[in-house]
């Protein structure tokens, strides 16, 4: 008698860079036989009952929560599943009572205290002071402590995970952004031999990740053969030798085109927690220029396969910029560097099995199969 590959719930929220995550995983785990995923998309604005109660709607961690809370019981309900993963935790903090009953893991780019960077770009007040701070934190801690493990996507936000949330450093697991390196990879033969040196910024929010310092560089710097892409979410005015890209895609062939096409990746963010844009460029072989907010810093390695300069620091960007510019055989080593950081630390299968295998250890270790319902006690 054949047994069925186990069922293992994946609950994502789809908001900004999370659906490029969602996609990946899609890609990568239907090419696998030992599991059967079940995949739960957890939409910012669905026209449900959420969407329509005045102090759920404009709550975005609310309605998502109660319908991922929604979603899980009712897959549970239909067929007994294996595990469990949600992303984020604020699409679990209304999964308690599904998670104390199926093996659950959260995955996450940040906690609540690596979010403070995010707040002070945008002028809010931090949330950790106070009774309301307080609250938060305690609710934090007890989703972490409900699940059986975390997957966290920078060894920034694990630390905080484990010094600030009391989650055991055994059952953190740091899964960088990752992707399909057969997709994303260098292709000689686009790029162009006219001795112009490509750079490539990509960011839906030009001014929090830093798209207008880079624009600045462009038009006050003093060196010439170059060219900027600028892939961004809003029509804006741009100076001369920057093209604007607005409304592509994630992991279309218009990114991937321009990404391979390129020599030089900026993102010089102001508040990140990491980068799927990062991996994706190093992927195509291309030297990176970033920040090290966040966790985003340990994409890179300084001098190696790009530069780190200091969050907001015009002056050191603009110098990196100069200089890497006007050396062509530097960007082509770091590129092949990157490519190569890629293969070992960015592959998305790769990521993809050490994932599995968490999973399996956290929610099974020792364990006879067994399937839950999401009623079981």
């Amino acid at each position: 008698m054949t047994t069925s590959p186990p069922r293992i719930v994946f609950a994502i929220e789809t908001t900004l860079g999370n659906a490029v995550f969602l996609q990946n995983l899609q890609r990568a785990l239907a090419e696998r036989t030992d599991i059967t995923p079940v995949w739960l998309p957890i939409d910012e604005h669905v026209d449900d009952v959420w969407e329509r109660l005045p102090l759920v709607r404009s709550r975005l961690s609310l309605r998502g929560g109660l319908r991922a809370r929604a979603a899980l019981h009712r897959i549970a309900a239909e067929e007994p599943v294996w595990a469990a993963v949600v992303h984020t935790q604020r699409m679990a903090h209304l999964a308690h009572d599904f998670m104390s009953r199926v093996p659950s893991v959260i995955s996450t780019d940040a906690t609540p205290s690596g979010l403070e960077d995010y707040l002070r770009y945008y002028g809010m007040r931090s949330q950790h002071g106070g009774w309301l701070g307080a609250a938060k934190h305690a609710l934090h801690r007890r989703t972490y402590s409900v699940a059986k493990g975390m997957l966290s996507f920078s060894a920034f936000t694990k630390r905080s995970l484990v010094e600030e949330y009391g989650v055991p450093d055994t059952r953190v697991h740091v899964l960088w952004p990752s992707v399909d390196t057969t997709l994303w990879r260098p292709a000689p033969e686009r790029k162009p031999r006219d001795g112009v040196v490509r750079l490539l910024f990509v960011g839906g929010d030009l001014g929090r990740k830093g798209g207008q310092l880079l624009l600045r560089w462009a038009r006050e710097t003093r060196q010439r053969g170059w060219r900027l892409d600028l892939v961004t979410s809003s029509d804006i005015s741009t100076p001369p030798g920057v093209h604007l890209h607005v409304g592509v895609r994630p992991n279309s062939p218009e990114l991937i085109e321009l990404a391979q096409a390129a020599d030089l990746f900026v993102l010089p963010t102001l508040a990140d927690m990491s980068s799927w844009a990062i991996a994706e460029a190093k992927a195509a072989g291309l030297a990176v220029v970033t920040t090290a907010t966040g966790g985003v810093g340990e994409l890179v390695r300084d001098g190696v396969d790009g530069r780190l300069v200091p969050v907001g620091d015009y002056a050191a960007l603009a110098s990196a910029l100069d200089d890497l510019v006007a050396r062509p055989d530097t960007l082509r080593e770091m590129g092949c560097a990157a490519r190569r950081m890629a293969e070992e630390r960015m592959d998305l299968r790769t990521t993809c099995d050490q994932m599995l295998a968490f999973i399996r250890r956290v929610t099974h270790a020792g364990e006879a199969p067994r399937y839950f319902s999401g009623t079981d006690t």
